[in-house]
């Protein structure tokens, strides 16, 4: 797994995370899905439709799944 999917990996682990449950604080929660929005967005040309389509309909389960299986 190349650098960049480990670390949208480990953001999206934190995120689903502070989720809950039980619920993490609305600033912890805030601040996990503003680091998950960040890598989406800097995500090249090269990633895969697949999971771009998770990311971008937040779909954060799907995408997590699909970075864990690959």
């Amino acid at each position: 797994m190349s650098d960049g999917r480990a670390e949208l990996t480990q953001a999206l682990e934190a995120l689903l995370q502070a989720i809950g449950p039980p619920p993490a604080p609305a600033d912890e929660l805030q601040a996990a899905l503003r680091h998950v929005d960040g890598l989406t967005q800097s995500l090249g040309p090269d990633t895969p439709a697949q999971l771009r389509h998770f990311l971008q309909r937040r779909s954060y389960v799907k995408a997590l799944e699909y970075l864990q299986s690959g």
